[in-house]
């Protein structure tokens, strides 16, 4: 067993490792504007977020295996090597084609997560496992307010290369705690052969998916090409899942989702990626649409970010609750309070008062609620997962999510312009577009607590 000293460095190294993950993911939102003007256009500048988040959801399972099988301490070592490779490569690139490939490298950084949540199950006690997960996720909400602070920061007394220097920066402080402070895992021996067609199929299904769902809206939904980028990923997806099914050792096994926690994990995670996760959608637009809209609170981008900030820093706390939750009452517990209090959080938006202080208030309620589900899903899977399959099967929790967030969005922005009000050229959802989005919303929410309640009482922790 781990001294208390040693189990302390082993976290403070993960969680510097996903706070460095989440700032990669934000640091580039505070630079748009400058990047929209440095390459001609918002959709070149859009790339450097798309290819960025599709590159890392696509490779999470994938990372999170090569990690089970080789070693996750090692493979989380290269991850972070990419990423502060990427950062430089971006940091120092002139050309957009070079910016867009070191952010491209980058994308390795959004498999952090499994790795760590392999580690934590690695070399921590049994039951301090589910407050160490939790820990770790609050690094991701620092490492976003950190990104979009720090990242503004750079750009406005800098230039947009310092958002890349600071990333790679950061990059290399946690690859050298990693080095440091976490013990060499083992790598797998014996067994059956590696089946690796049953994993590289894998990646580009879900990326021809993703990449569907981010620029379908831009290409048409019903633009051919659009349309067979998509057909694409599925045949793909249908062939990864029957050679996953017919081989003895696949790189990432689909049976894992015959275990019952891990299946009603990850199934409502789904729903809480489509619902619940759609805040930043939702809310951006209606405390930025005018006031005569009927619903809109006219802020400004920058006073929309700081109602923001105080739902970031009161959620950080959620994680380490919802291991303690965890520990004690079992995932079933966990995931369905913090449904509750995510649905309550969204009820109280049916209202129309237009208070900036209301609107604050809802998005505490509802950002503390969320992490506790983002926090609770993966410790859940960390329990039951075979100790060789941990950062696989958390990763593909990843790409579950980044799937169903990716149709999320489009639901919930489809649903805001289902109605809409005009003043001259301006055009903006209505009130009752705005509550018909709400309602999907609390519906999805709710559906994932319900199907929490299928979880056992008591997991196993």
């Amino acid at each position: 067993m781990r001294s208390p000293p040693r189990t302390a460095a082993i976290l403070t190294a993960l969680w510097v490792a996903e706070m460095t993950s989440s700032f990669e993911t934000a640091m580039i939102l505070a630079a748009l504007k400058a990047l929209v003007a440095e390459f001609g256009g918002a959709a070149r500048a859009g790339w450097l977020v798309t290819a960025f988040l599709i590159v890392g959801s696509a490779a999470a399972a994938v990372v999170g295996r090569l990690g089970d099988i080789y070693g996750r301490q090692r493979v989380l070592l290269i991850v972070l090597a990419l990423g502060a490779a990427g950062s430089l490569l971006s940091a120092t690139g002139w050309s957009y084609g070079v910016v867009l490939l070191g952010r491209v490298l980058q994308g390795a950084t959004m498999t952090i997560l499994p790795l760590c949540i392999g580690l934590v199950r690695e070399n921590l006690p049994p039951g301090r496992v589910p407050a160490g997960i939790g820990l770790l996720v609050t690094g991701a909400s620092v490492g976003t307010a950190a990104g979009l602070v720090l990242g503004g920061l750079i750009v406005d007394h800098a230039s947009w290369h310092g958002i890349f220097l600071a990333s790679g920066g950061f990059c290399l402080v946690s690859l050298a705690l990693v080095a440091r402070l976490v013990p060499p895992s083992p790598r797998q021996t014996g067994g059956p052969p590696v089946d690796w067609l049953a994993g590289v199929l894998f990646a580009p299904a879900v990326t021809l998916v993703l990449l569907y769902l981010s620029a379908g809206k831009a290409w048409g939904w019903a633009d051919p090409f659009a349309l067979t980028l998509l057909g694409a990923g599925v045949v793909l997806g249908m062939a990864w899942w029957r050679r996953a099914l017919a081989s003895a050792n696949p790189l990432i096994d689909v049976r894992s989702l015959a275990n019952r926690s891990i299946a009603v994990a990850c199934g409502a995670s789904a729903l809480v990626a489509m619902g619940a996760m759609q805040i930043m959608v939702y809310f951006s637009l209606l405390m930025q649409a005018p006031a005569w809209t009927g619903m809109g609170m006219g802020l400004s981008a920058t006073m929309a970010g700081l109602v923001k900030l105080p739902s970031s820093l009161t959620a950080i706390p959620a994680g380490p609750f919802s291991g303690w939750l965890t520990a004690r009452g079992g995932g079933r517990l966990a995931m369905v309070i913090g449904g509750l209090i995510t649905t309550a959080g969204w009820v109280m938006a049916l209202s129309d008062n237009r208070s900036v202080a209301m609107a604050a208030l809802q998005l505490i309620v509802i950002a503390f609620g969320t992490m506790m589900l983002f926090t609770a899903a993966p410790t859940i899977i960390a329990a039951e997962a075979p100790p060789e399959r941990t950062s696989e099967i958390t990763g593909m929790l990843g790409v579950i999510r980044s799937l169903f967030m990716g149709v999320g969005s489009q639901m919930v922005a489809t649903l805001l312009a289902s109605d809409s009000v005009t003043r001259g050229a301006e055009r903006y959802p209505s009130p009752d577009a705005y509550h018909l989005a709400l309602y999907a919303i609390i519906a999805l929410t709710l559906g994932a607590t319900a199907i929490s309640l299928m979880l056992p009482k008591r997991g196993r922790v």
